[in-house]
């Protein structure tokens, strides 16, 4: 993959449900093909990343873990305090819904 084809960002619509279309040019370049599956992460608001998944196999603990910290990070929990907090609050939240 060249790193040019990084130069020039392409802008695309989502549409009414939900559903983004990528270019021809956007799956060469990253190397997608018909029938691939990819991780949809997202890291925050207006943030997401894309990752092709080979085969079945999961993302080890090592690139989950790296996921999740750049997500946190992203959103503005820096520590483990915060994030901590976070999932303390959530956990509230959610008995409360239930």
């Amino acid at each position: 993959m060249a790193t040019e084809a990084f130069a020039e960002p392409t802008i695309v619509q989502v549409d009414a449900k939900g559903q983004l279309s990528l270019t021809e040019t956007l799956l060469s370049l990253a190397g997608l093909h018909d029938g691939d599956r990819v991780l949809v992460f997202p890291l925050g608001p207006g943030l997401i990343y894309l990752r092709k998944v080979n085969g079945q196999e999961p993302l080890s603990r090592e690139e989950l873990s790296a996921l999740m910290r750049t997500a946190f990070e992203g959103s503005g929990y820096t520590t483990r305090a915060q994030v901590l907090a976070l999932v303390r609050e959530t956990r509230r939240e959610l008995a409360q819904e239930w």
